[in-house]
C-alpha cells in the first residue's frame, strides 16, 4: 500500500511548477505504490475498482491516439458516479495524467536512444591536405611526420609541430631552376602554409594554392581556388599577385580574404588591412580596409558594409550565420562535413542567425539549427532539408 499524497501536489507536478524536493517526493510516492492508494479518499474495494478501470481506460485511449495504432476496443463502461466518488474521479484523472506523462517520457527516451544507435556520427573537418611537389610526387600532410618532408633546389619543405607547412630557404642564393608546388585541401579539410617569402596563407575546405619554391622574378605570383586568407610579407620591390580564374589581386603587403568557390554566384575579396588593387577583365577596383569586392560576369560591385567577423569566421573555427538562407548554409556544411545535401521541395527563404563552433559533430549542429525551425532528415552522409 502506498502512502498518501495531496492531489494539489500531483497537479503541481504535472504543470512543471514543483521544486526539486517536490518532484522527488512525487517520484518516490509513485514508485512505492502498488495500485491507486485508497487512503487518499478512503474508497471501498468496489469504488477502488472503478477508479482503476477509469485510469486504465484513459491510458489505453491516449496510447491509441499518440501512436495512431489500432488496438482491440475496450468495452465501454457506463459509469454514473455517486457523489461520494467525485473526489475519487478527480484523483483518477490526475493519476492517469501522471502515468501518461511517465509513459511518454519513457517512449521518447527509447526513440532517442534508437535514433542515436542508428545515426552516423559525422565528425567535423580538420587539418587535412595533400602537397604535390615539383617532381609530381605527393605528400599526405595529415599522415606526414613533423620535420623535413622534402628538399627542392635550395628550399626545404617542413611540417612544423603546429601542423603547419613551411618553406625555408637554404643559405646562399636561390637556384636558377624554380619548381612549383601545390597544396590542396579536400572537403572537410583546412591547412596553413608559410610560403618561401614569408607570406602566410590559410586554406579553407576544398581549396588549393599553387606557388613557386622561390620567388625570384619581378613579381610574386600564386594561383588559388576555393577560399584562402593571406597575410602577405611586405616587399615594395616585388609585388604579390593572387590569380583566381579571370581575377587578379595585386598587393605589396596586406591582409585579405578571397572566396572563389565555383558553386558560389560571386567571387568575394575582402580587405582586412592595407590596400589591394583588383582587376577582372576590363573592370578594376581599389579596395580600402573593411571593403569587399563582389565579382561576377557583369563586373565588380563594392560592399562598404562588410561584416568582417562573418568573413573571417571559417579561419577562426566558427560558423557565423547572419540572416543567411539555408542554401548558403548548406554549401558550407557540404564543404566542412563532406556530406551530400538535397532539398525536398523548394528551399525556404527563411533567414537563420547564429554562431556555432566548427568542432562539433554534424548532428549537434543540426540540433542547434532545429531550434530555429529547420526540418531535416539525416540518412548516412545524405542530409535532406525539408521545406
Amino acid at each position: 500500500m502506498g502512502r498518501s499524497i495531496p492531489v494539489s501536489l500531483l497537479k503541481k507536478y504535472l504543470s512543471g511548477d514543483c521544486t526539486v524536493a517536490e518532484v522527488k517526493e512525487v517520484d518516490q510516492w509513485f514508485d512505492s505504490m502498488d495500485a491507486v492508494p485508497e487512503d487518499l479518499v478512503g474508497l471501498s474495494d468496489d469504488q477502488r475498482k472503478l477508479v482503476e478501470d477509469k485510469i486504465f481506460e484513459r491510458i489505453l485511449l491516449h496510447i491509441e491516439t499518440k501512436e495512431q495504432q489500432k488496438i482491440t476496443s475496450i468495452p465501454k463502461k457506463s459509469i454514473r458516479l455517486h457523489p461520494i466518488l467525485w473526489a475519487a474521479a478527480s484523483i483518477a484523472l490526475v493519476l492517469a495524467a501522471v502515468l501518461i506523462w511517465r509513459y511518454n517520457a519513457q517512449l521518447n527516451l527509447q526513440n532517442q536512444n534508437a535514433k542515436l544507435q542508428h545515426s552516423v556520427h559525422i565528425k567535423p573537418g580538420g587539418n587535412r591536405a595533400v602537397l604535390t611537389l615539383g617532381d609530381g610526387s605527393s605528400v599526405v600532410l595529415t599522415e606526414a611526420k613533423i620535420g623535413a618532408l622534402a628538399d627542392q633546389q635550395n628550399v626545404s619543405v617542413v611540417k612544423t609541430a603546429e601542423g603547419e607547412l613551411s618553406y625555408k630557404m637554404h643559405t646562399g642564393s636561390a637556384s636558377a631552376k624554380i619548381s612549383y608546388n601545390k597544396i590542396a585541401t579536400p572537403l572537410g579539410g583546412k591547412y596553413s602554409v608559410v610560403l618561401p617569402d614569408g607570406t602566410k596563407a590559410w586554406l579553407n575546405a576544398k581549396s588549393s594554392l599553387r606557388f613557386p619554391t622561390a620567388f625570384t622574378g619581378a613579381e610574386r605570383v600564386v594561383q588559388m581556388t576555393g577560399e584562402v586568407y593571406f597575410e602577405v610579407a611586405k616587399n615594395p620591390k616585388q609585388p604579390f599577385k593572387v590569380q583566381s580564374g579571370g581575377t587578379e589581386i595585386k598587393v605589396l603587403g596586406t591582409h585579405f580574404n578571397v572566396m572563389a568557390y565555383g558553386d558560389e554566384a560571386e567571387q568575394k575579396t575582402t580587405l582586412i588591412e592595407g590596400s589591394i588593387h583588383l582587376s577582372s577583365g576590363k573592370f578594376s577596383q581599389l579596395l580600402k580596409p573593411g571593403q569587399q569586392a563582389l565579382v561576377d560576369p557583369s563586373g565588380i560591385k563594392l560592399n562598404n558594409n562588410c561584416d568582417l567577423e562573418a568573413v573571417m569566421a571559417w579561419k577562426n573555427d566558427l560558423f557565423i550565420f547572419k540572416d543567411m538562407e539555408i542554401k548558403e548554409i548548406a554549401r558550407q556544411l557540404v564543404r566542412w562535413y563532406d556530406i551530400q545535401v538535397v532539398f525536398k521541395g523548394t528551399p525556404s527563404k527563411i533567414s537563420y542567425t547564429g554562431t556555432i563552433p566548427k568542432d562539433v559533430e554534424l548532428s549537434e549542429l543540426l540540433s542547434m539549427l532545429q531550434f530555429t525551425g529547420l526540418k531535416y532528415e539525416l540518412n548516412g552522409h545524405t542530409l535532406t532539408i525539408i521545406d
